[in-house]
């Protein structure tokens, strides 16, 4: 049995034997989501965690990293919120001290179920191949270009299947949890679903496929489950194998979860008086053009009103954030709107609420939203960001 290493997001392990498999597995996850570093002693390192949280298992040690937050339910509403789910109904286990691996794998599984129960979707999808018998059309453009090659009879189809890029992606999903270390009735509820994705074909680039999937009446039931599964083979890494040993790791960048979360709560909550729009391309500059992302713009019908940065934890003091305020200041700037929202769930002292600009006079808006407390709590703070939202944009408009 490995041992297992727990951190905090941003924290630093006491000093741990690691062997030469352990170094050479952790040289297959990237540099930015954990670092390892040598102490003075030989074969004695120090494991340090960025941002990224989850598990990382190698030879002889599983590194485990939780967020900073009291219950660990509240991160797991967070990834219903971005897949679309209204709700999610835990289990009655203890997830305010379970792992958060355990956690999302139980929760994308059983979406995955509920789409799939009464069926996979099927479509038709084009084929090519040499048939004894008939089939849709003849392939003329085969047959002129090999005319002496008549037998068997070059034919184009359509087959009705279930081997569509949905179901694909799915099983790509559930293929990456059954490789993780979850508990014994997560384990089950994963067979069973490999053996209900059997007839459907492994995808070479899941993630390329989930990306061009386009919502359709027919796909439109599998929504939650195909946002989860794109959640789940973005975080999930094999490291390279050492020696007859793969080390295999699931890691979620609590950045970009916390903005995309913020997105969808705050488009539920500000429709149909406000349009929330993410990562929006704007231009800062004419010639040459130099664009940026800004992580939320506000429209109210069709008019940009309000610009909004979204960071997860801000360090320092709250006067010292100076490049979050330029970001921030740079967006309304190009926008031409006279104020932004600079919105965070962590700082190590709180900036002011509001900041006003020297020469262009814009107001830099601070709110916090928090993941502390019961689920409650953070939905309360969510309502009160959208007030402070609405009533900017109101001003602004």
């Amino acid at each position: 049995m490995a041992r297992t290493i727990s951190l905090v997001e941003y924290g630093t392990s006491s000093p741990v034997q690691l062997g030469g498999r352990d170094l050479r597995l952790l040289d297959g996850v990237p540099k930015d989501r954990l670092w390892v570093e040598p102490t003075t002693e030989p074969g004695w390192f120090m494991i340090r965690a960025s941002m990224w949280v989850g598990t990382v298992d190698l030879d002889t040690i599983r590194v485990r990293i939780v967020p900073k937050v009291d219950d660990l339910r509240n991160v797991l509403m967070m990834f219903a919120s971005v897949a679309g789910l209204a709700d999610w109904s835990l289990r009655t286990s203890d997830y305010a001290r379970a792992d958060l691996v355990e956690g999302i794998a139980e929760l994308a599984l059983r979406v995955i179920d509920h789409a799939t129960r009464r069926g996979l979707i099927h479509g038709y999808q084009a084929l090519e191949d040499r048939l004894t018998v008939l089939r849709g059309r003849l392939d003329v453009p085969e047959l002129v270009a090999r005319p002496w090659d008549v037998w068997p009879i070059p034919c184009r189809y359509d087959e009705f299947t279930a081997d569509v890029p949905e179901n694909r992606v799915l099983r790509a999903a559930v293929r990456v949890i059954r490789r993780w270390s979850t508990p014994p009735e997560v384990r089950r509820l994963g067979a069973e679903l490999a053996n209900r994705f059997e007839g459907v074909s492994d995808s070479e680039l899941p993630l390329v496929e989930a990306a061009l999937i386009r919502e359709s009446p027919l796909n439109e039931h599998y929504l939650a489950a195909l946002a989860l599964a794109a959640i789940v083979l973005e975080g999930a890494g094999l490291a390279h194998a050492a020696g007859e040993v793969e080390g295999t790791s699931f890691l979620i960048d609590m950045n970009k979860l916390y903005e995309r979360w913020m997105g969808a709560e705050l488009a539920v909550r500000l429709w149909p008086a406000l349009e929330v729009v993410e990562q929006e391309w704007i231009a800062l500059s004419r010639r040459p053009r130099v664009s940026m992302q800004p992580d939320l713009v506000f429209r109210a019908h069709a008019n940009r009103v309000l610009v909004g940065d979204v960071k997860y934890k801000l360090t320092g003091s709250g006067f010292a954030r100076n490049p979050d305020y330029y970001q921030l200041l740079a967006y309304t700037t190009a926008l031409e709107l006279p104020r932004g929202v600079l919105i965070y769930c962590q700082a190590d002292d709180a900036p002011p609420r509001k900041v006003t600009v020297i020469g262009g006079g814009q107001e830099l808006l601070c709110y916090p939203v928090g993941l502390g407390g019961e689920w409650s709590d953070v939905r309360q703070r969510l309502d009160a960001l959208a007030s402070v939202v609405a009533n900017a944009s109101r001003a602004s408009a």
